[in-house]
C-alpha cells in the first residue's frame, strides 16, 4: 500500500545557507554554553551541515566538498575529538561560496522522528574492531552523510586515519542500485592498497534492506574484500523478513553492527509509554478498550515517576525547534498542555489528568471545540512548503486499485487549495481529553503534520475536518453542524472541497492499518489493525461509485 510520501522538498539555496550561519554565529557566542560539545546549538549545526552537504552532493556542486570539511569539523566537536570553542568567522569561511538557486532536500528521519541520537553511532564506532590503521567510512544519503562525519569523528578519536565520501543509491526502493563514480573508484583504490576497513553508515536498514546490500556489494564489485566491509546500522534487522531479491543470502555475506537504544533521555524520563504503553497507562488494562496502534511507529514517549511530565520526543536541531513552537502557539490558545523546557531530543510537556473521548461523545460542544481548533490551525499554521496533492490524488488512485481492484475514473475532486496549512493529521476521539477542570484539550497535536505519512506539512484543513468526521463517524447532521461551527469560527465554506478529502482521508487510514497489520502479523495488534481496517474500508466503499467497487 502507498502510506509514506515523498518527503523531499525543494528549498531555496540561499535560503539553507543563511539558516547554517545563523547556526554557526550562535554556536561561537559565548551563550552557548561552556561545554561547547554537548550544547543543542552544536546539534543544530551539525545537522544543518549535513544537510546542506548532502544537496549539493545531490546537485552536483563542487561546493560540496567544501561543506564537508564543516561538517567534519562540526562531529569532530560533537564527539570530543576537537575541544577548541570555534570561532564564527573561521566557521563561515568554510561556508560556500554560492549555491544552487534550487536544492532538493530530505528529511533526516531518524533525527527527526525516530529518537536517533547523533552520537549513537559515534560510540558504535567506537567498538568496531580494526586492523590497520586506515577507515573507509561510506555514508549513504540523506541522513548517511551526516551519520557518516560522526562516525569518521569517533575513528578520528581513536588514531587512526579516516577519510569518508558519501554516495546516493538509486533504483526501486526494494531493489536499489550503487554505482561508483571515478573519482569515487581511484579513492577506493588507493584506500583499498591500504588495507582500509571499509564500513558503510546509514539509519535503517528498511524493509527491503536494498540501500546497504547495494553499497556492499558495488564495493565488492570495486575489489574490495568481503572481510573488510562492515556495515553500521541503526537497528538489528530481522534478516528474513527483508523484501530485497535474496535478501536473507546476500545480508549474511558482510558484517554488520547495530546501536542499542539510546540511554541518553532527560533525567525525569522514567516511565516508559511507547510503543502502545501508553494505552494501558491512560486507559485501563482491558486490551478490548484499546485502539489500534502501529507501535512499531509510535515516536518515543514517557512519563515521569509522579506522572506529572510527559516526554515526548520531537526531533534534534531544527525538527524540535519547530515542533517545539508550535506547541507553545497552541498551548497559548488553550487547545494543549503547556510545554517544559527540551532535553536530548525530546519535548516536555505538562501532564494533565483527565479522560480520553469517544465517539458517543460527540455532542454539540465537543463538535464546536473541534471545530475552532480547525479554524485555529488554518488561521495560524500556514504552510510555506510546496503542495503535495499531486502525491494525494496518485495515494488515493493506487490504494483504491489494490484494495478494490478498479479504477477511479475521471477527477476526484478539490484536492488542491490556495491556503495551505500544516494541519493536525490526528483526529479520533481518543485524541481529545477530558481534564479534570472540564477543558477539551488535544493530543499530539504538533508532530503528525509533517512526519513522512499523508498529507504532508502543506494542504487543505479539509484533512483535519475530514478525518473528524471519519474517525467520529459522525452522521449527516452531526457532519454539518462541525462544518458550520468551522465556518463560523473561520469564515471559510469547506463544502466544495470536502468530498475529496473525506475519500482521501479514509483511504489513508485503510491502507496505513492494512500494512501496519501485515508489518505487525502474529501480535495481538493485528487484530485490532485489521478490524480499524475494515471500518475504514467499509467507509471508502460507501464513498465509492458501485461500478468502482470490486465483486
Amino acid at each position: 500500500m502507498y502510506i509514506f510520501r515523498d518527503g523531499r522538498r525543494s528549498v531555496a539555496g540561499a535560503r539553507l545557507a543563511e539558516e547554517l550561519a545563523d547556526s554557526l554565529r550562535r554556536l561561537a557566542s559565548p551563550s552557548s554554553g561552556r561545554d561547547v560539545s554537548s550544547s543543542a546549538v552544536l546539534t543544530d549545526c551539525l545537522l544543518r551541515a549535513g544537510e546542506l552537504e548532502c544537496a549539493l552532493d545531490d546537485a552536483g556542486s563542487p561546493e560540496a566538498s567544501r561543506l564537508a570539511v564543516l561538517t567534519d569539523w562540526l562531529a569532530r566537536l560533537r564527539v570530543g575529538a576537537e575541544c577548541c570553542r570555534p570561532e564564527a568567522a573561521a566557521m563561515l569561511e568554510l561556508m560556500p561560496r554560492q549555491t544552487p538557486s534550487r536544492l532538493s532536500l530530505s528529511p533526516a528521519e531518524g533525527f527527526a522522528y525516530y529518537g536517533l541520537h547523533p552520537l549513537d553511532f559515534a560510540e558504535l564506532a567506537a567498538r568496531v574492531p580494526v586492523r590497520g590503521s586506515h577507515v573507509a567510512v561510506i555514508g549513504i544519503r540523506s541522513i548517511g552523510t551526516t551519520l557518516s562525519a560522526l562516525v569518521a569523528a569517533a575513528f578520528l578519536k581513536r588514531g587512526l586515519h579516516v577519510e569518508r565520501i558519501a554516495v546516493r543509491p538509486t533504483g526501486h526502493p526494494y531493489d536499489r542500485h550503487t554505482e561508483f563514480a571515478p573519482a569515487q573508484l581511484r579513492w577506493l583504490a588507493r584506500l583499498r592498497a591500504c588495507e582500509a576497513k571499509f564500513v558503510v553508515a546509514d539509519e535503517g536498514p528498511g524493509m527491503s534492506g536494498s540501500s546497504f546490500l547495494s553499497v556492499g556489494e558495488a564495493l565488492l564489485g570495486a575489489g574490495v574484500a568481503r572481510t573488510q566491509i562492515q556495515f553500521l546500522c541503526s537497528r538489528e534487522p530481522d534478516i528474513q523478513a527483508l523484501c530485497a531479491r535474496h535478501a536473507a543470502a546476500r545480508w549474511n555475506n558482510f558484517q554488520f553492527a547495530a546501536v542499542p537504544p539510546t540511554g541518553r533521555l532527560p533525567a525525569a524520563a522514567r516511565v516508559y509509554i511507547g510503543s502502545g504503553f501508553w494505552r494501558h497507562e491512560l486507559m485501563g488494562p482491558d486490551p478490548a478498550m484499546w485502539p489500534a496502534s502501529w507501535t512499531q511507529m509510535e515516536r518515543t514517549k514517557f512519563l515521569s515517576p509522579d506522572h506529572r511530565w510527559l516526554f515526548k520526543f520531537d526531533g534534534f536541531g531544527r525538527f524540535g525547534e519547530e515542533i517545539r513552537q508550535r506547541a507553545q502557539e497552541l498551548s497559548e490558545a488553550g487547545y494543549v498542555a503547556a510545554p517544559g523546557e527540551s532535553d536530548e531530543g525530546f519535548g516536555c510537556y505538562r501532564f494533565v489528568p483527565g479522560t480520553m473521548l469517544t465517539a458517543a461523545q460527540a455532542d454539540c460542544p465537543v463538535l464546536q471545540r473541534i471545530a475552532e481548533y480547525c479554524a485555529f490551525r488554518r488561521a495560524c499554521f500556514r504552510s510555506r512548503e510546496e503542495q503535495n496533492f499531486g502525491q494525494i490524488e496518485t495515494m488515493v488512485r493506487f490504494n483504491v486499485g489494490e484494495e478494490f481492484g478498479r479504477e477511479l475514473n475521471g477527477s476526484l475532486g478539490r484536492l488542491e487549495t490556495d491556503h495551505p496549512v500544516l494541519v493536525d493529521g490526528r483526529m479520533p476521539p481518543h485524541e481529545w481529553i477530558r481534564a479534570r477542570d472540564g477543558r477539551l484539550l488535544k493530543c499530539d497535536a504538533v508532530s503528525h503534520g509533517d512526519d513522512h505519512f499523508f498529507p504532508g506539512p502543506a494542504t487543505d484543513i479539509c484533512w483535519d475536518l475530514a478525518g473528524t468526521i471519519v474517525e467520529w463517524d459522525l452522521q449527516k447532521d452531526a457532519a454539518e453542524y462541525l462544518v458550520r461551527c468551522y465556518q463560523q469560527a473561520g469564515g471559510d465554506d469547506p463544502r466544495p472541497r470536502l468530498p475529496a478529502f473525506l475519500l482521501a482521508y479514509a483511504v489513508f487510514r485503510s491502507a496505513y492499518c492494512k500494512m501496519a497489520a501485515a508489518a505487525m502479523r502474529g501480535s495481538d495488534e493485528e487484530k485490532r489493525l485489521l478490524q480499524a481496517h475494515g471500518y475504514y474500508r467499509g467507509y471508502v466503499e460507501s464513498l465509492l461509485p458501485r461500478e468502482s467497487v470490486a465483486a
